[in-house]
């Protein structure tokens, strides 16, 4: 299910919202569609992929998405993510099951002697009316 991986550095560009975890669900919706705001302001068709991170802070969220940019347009802020080596799964289907694929994540992690690091990634590949067809790498940072 889950295979180690190495990320590359990369600059997104995009929005960075904080909010109570256990409103996050409600919540990260609002991001991206602020997200898709700022690029029809931009007059961006496509743009991707869409890349959330997240971060938890005690009973806080850190979220960050955005999109891979060599030219930064009014309004994105920029965000280095370093890279790093991580735990991935190819999510297929409804994203309302992303949910899910943190636990096998750990579990693989701990199978393999690695500590995630505390931050884990969405990378959004095909957004389809036909949710079932909807793909989505769910990484989780490891040391």
């Amino acid at each position: 299910m889950a295979e180690l991986v190495t990320l590359a550095p990369e600059t997104l560009g995009g929005l960075r919202r904080r909010f109570a975890f256990d409103r996050r669900l409600t919540k990260i919706p609002g991001v991206f569609n602020a997200l898709s705001q700022l690029q029809r302001e931009a007059g961006l068709l496509v743009c991707g992929p869409e890349t959330a991170l997240y971060r938890i802070d005690g009973d806080e969220i850190e979220v960050t998405v955005g999109v891979p940019m060599d030219e930064m347009f009014p309004g994105f802020e920029t965000f280095d993510v370093p890279g790093s080596r991580a735990v991935l799964h190819r999510h297929r289907g409804p994203f309302a099951g992303l949910p899910d694929v943190y636990p096998a994540l750990h579990a693989a992690a701990a199978e393999q002697g690695l500590t995630p690091t505390g931050l884990a990634r969405e990378a959004y590949r095909i957004i389809a009316r036909d949710d079932a067809r909807n793909v989505c790498d769910v990484y989780l940072d490891v040391e």
